[in-house]
C-alpha cells in the first residue's frame, strides 16, 4: 500500500505535466497562427489592401489575446477605422479599440501611441461638435439677418409713402 500512494502520486503528477505541455504546444500554435495573420495583414497593408486587411485585423483582435500581436493588431485595425470624412464621420471604433488596446496592453509600445491617438481623436471630434454648432447658430444668424434686411426694407417703403402723404397733405391743407 505504501508503494502505491507514491506510484499514484507520480502518475498524476506526470499526467499534469502533459496536461501542461498540451496547453503550452497549442499556445505556441495560436501564437504563430496569429502572427502569420498579422504578418498577412501587415503586407496587405504595405500594398494598399486594407478591404483585405480588415478582416484579417479583426480576426485577430477577436481571438484570445497574444502579447506582441493582437495589441499591433488593435492599433492598426483602430487606424482603418477612422472615418475618411473628419466632419461626417465618427471615430467612436477607433477610439475604443485603442482605449482596449491601452486597457488589455498598457506596457506595449503600441499602447503609448494609442494614448497619443486617443488624445487627439477625443480633442479633434470635440473641436468638430464645437465647429457644427458654430455653422448651426450662423445659419440661424443668417437667417434672422435676412429676415431684418426684409423688415428694414419694408420699413423704409413705408416711411417713403408716408412722407409722400404728408406732403400730399400739407399741399392739400394750403389753398
Amino acid at each position: 500500500m505504501k508503494f502505491h500512494v507514491p506510484a499514484i502520486l507520480l502518475i498524476l503528477a506526470s499526467l499534469a505535466g502533459c496536461a501542461s505541455l498540451q496547453k503550452s504546444v497549442e499556445n505556441v500554435r495560436q501564437r504563430t497562427a496569429q502572427e502569420e495573420k498579422l504578418l498577412q495583414a501587415v503586407k496587405l497593408l504595405g500594398k494598399g489592401d486594407t478591404e483585405r486587411a480588415s478582416p484579417l485585423l479583426e480576426s485577430i483582435v477577436t481571438a484570445p489575446g497574444v502579447t506582441g500581436v493582437t495589441d499591433e493588431a488593435l492599433f492598426r485595425l483602430a487606424l482603418l477605422s477612422l472615418p475618411n470624412d473628419a466632419e461626417r464621420g465618427d471615430p467612436t471604433r477607433s477610439l475604443k479599440l485603442l482605449e482596449r488596446l491601452q486597457k488589455e496592453y498598457p506596457s506595449a509600445s503600441w499602447s503609448s501611441q494609442a494614448s497619443a491617438v486617443t488624445d487627439f481623436l477625443a480633442s479633434a471630434h470635440q473641436r468638430l461638435q464645437a465647429t457644427s454648432e458654430l455653422r448651426r447658430q450662423l445659419k440661424s444668424l443668417k437667417d434672422q439677418n435676412l429676415s431684418l434686411t426684409r423688415e428694414n426694407k419694408e420699413l423704409r417703403l413705408n416711411f417713403e409713402k408716408l412722407k409722400s402723404l404728408d406732403v400730399e397733405l400739407e399741399r392739400k391743407s394750403k389753398p
